[in-house]
């Protein structure tokens, strides 16, 4: 009877080895498996993370530009309002005199020459602005005919040009570089179509300002990324690899609101 007592109990202890050796390798399975996730998850957060610097470089390299730009048509407002101020509060017997009339002209015609470089330095960004944004629902009313009366002044002849007012001139210009601001500031999911394989085809477009943008199509079967340049404006081109128009896709959908936030990684090539 002790030795049928001893051998269950042999059994007994035999089988808690093999119980907690077995736990003891599912252990290490989940370790393993827990540490190959934690390295994928940070490879994609440092991938995020240098693509965000990247927009981020570019978006504040536009915004000085345009701040620049801004800064000299807003210097050239506040002197010429300086010194139409000054002539309608002075009296009449400074209004007279050679000296003031002398000093109202030739700022205004500094500031005359001066429009003509920055007319065409505006002129280089319209390119930029995606169609949808100018004049559509989702863009700016204002922006279309700032575009065409800035094109209009850049066609007119040098006498004609002395005709238009400085104010009627600049007006268009500050138009134009507040809406290149708003827009390279936010985050834009649309739909219009694109060219693809030379037909239209009508595309899910995600814009990262005036930087970059990827696009596809409903069915996710069609990625494209697009590329902003001066002079030429924006470019798509195809995106290849396995996945990419679910990425895509993905990424639209968190975009707009109608699909869950999550990781997507996405090739960017930076010229």
């Amino acid at each position: 009877m002790a030795f049928v007592i001893r051998q269950i109990k042999m059994t007994s202890l035999v089988g808690l080895a093999l119980a907690s050796e077995l736990c003891a390798q599912t252990r290490a399975e989940q370790h393993v498996e827990l540490r190959a996730t934690l390295e994928q998850w940070m490879e994609s957060v440092d991938k995020s993370q240098a693509l965000e610097n990247q927009w981020e470089l570019e978006r504040e390299v536009l915004r000085d530009s345009m701040t620049g730009l801004k800064g000299m048509l807003v210097q050239a407002q506040v002197e010429i309002s300086a010194v139409e101020e000054r002539i309608a509060t002075a009296d009449e017997e400074s209004k007279e005199k050679l000296k003031t009339q002398s000093e109202y002209n030739q700022a205004r015609l500094a500031l005359r020459q001066g429009l003509g470089p920055v007319e065409s330095e505006v002129e280089k960004i319209v390119p930029l602005f995606p169609e949808f944004y100018i004049g559509g629902e989702d863009g700016s009313a204002k922006l279309k005919g700032s575009i065409e009366k800035l094109a209009k002044h850049r066609r007119e002849e040098p006498d004609e040009k002395k005709k238009i007012g400085l104010n009627s001139r600049i007006q268009p210009l500050v138009q134009i570089l507040t809406e290149a601001e708003r827009f390279h500031s936010k985050l834009w999911a649309v739909t219009h179509p694109l060219e693809v394989d030379g037909i239209d085809k009508q595309m899910n477009v995600v814009y990262f300002g005036l930087s970059v943008a990827y696009a596809v199509d409903d069915a996710a079967t069609v990625a494209l990324e697009g590329r902003s340049s001066l002079p030429g404006g924006w470019s798509f081109s195809r995106l290849t690899g396995d996945g990419m128009a679910e990425k895509v896709s993905a990424l639209y959908q968190a975009a707009n609101g109608t699909g869950e936030s999550r990781m997507v990684t996405l090739p960017l090539v930076i010229n």
